[in-house]
Order: structure tokens, then sequence, then C-alpha cells
């Protein structure tokens, strides 16, 4: 597994290109401003899948402390969803070039 898919550090750094077959990541200015929306969904569901785990666990359903999971769960989780929505994004508006 790839140690900077978590990284804080590392968060925005992406190849220009591809280094087998040489594809343009970056075909405009711009281009990735879409990609939140993507991972404004994703941080949705997994807070919705969250809350409902702990709902399960036994805690209430409107709880400051499930808010704190929660919050702390997208934290954890902000690095993965901002590289998985920019790949997302580009695998549905990137050219296809063969």
């Amino acid at each position: 597994m790839n140690k900077n898919l978590f990284s804080f550090r590392r968060l925005t750094e992406m190849n220009q290109k591809c280094p087998n077959c040489n594809y343009n990541f970056f075909p405009e200015n711009g281009f990735y401003w879409g990609a939140m929306f993507v991972s404004y969904g994703l941080a949705s569901l997994e807070g919705l899948m969250v809350i409902f785990a702990c709902f399960w666990y036994g805690n209430e359903l409107f709880d400051y402390a499930n808010l704190m999971i929660i919050v702390a769960f997208m934290i954890i989780l902000f690095p993965f969803n901002f590289r998985l929505s920019r790949i997302i994004w580009l695998y549905i508006f990137g050219k296809k070039t063969r």
C-alpha cells in the first residue's frame, strides 16, 4: 500500500503526466475544481455510514459524541477523499486519448 495515500504533507502533489502513456493529468487550468463536489458526496456518505454505525452500536442518533466521531473520521479520511475525488473526476471528465 502506498504510504503517501494518507499523507497530509504531500496532499496536493500529483504527477503532471503518466509515466507509462504520457497522458496529461492537467488538461486545463481549474480542471479539478469540480472534484470538490465529488469529495462532498464521498464525505457525506462516510458521515452517514459512521452515524448509522454509532446508532447500531447503541448511541443515540443525535448526540454530540456522534458529531465528534464523525468530525474525527472526516479529518482522518480527508487525504483519501481528496485523492479519490480527483481520480473519479478524471475518469468521468478526462479525455480518452489513444
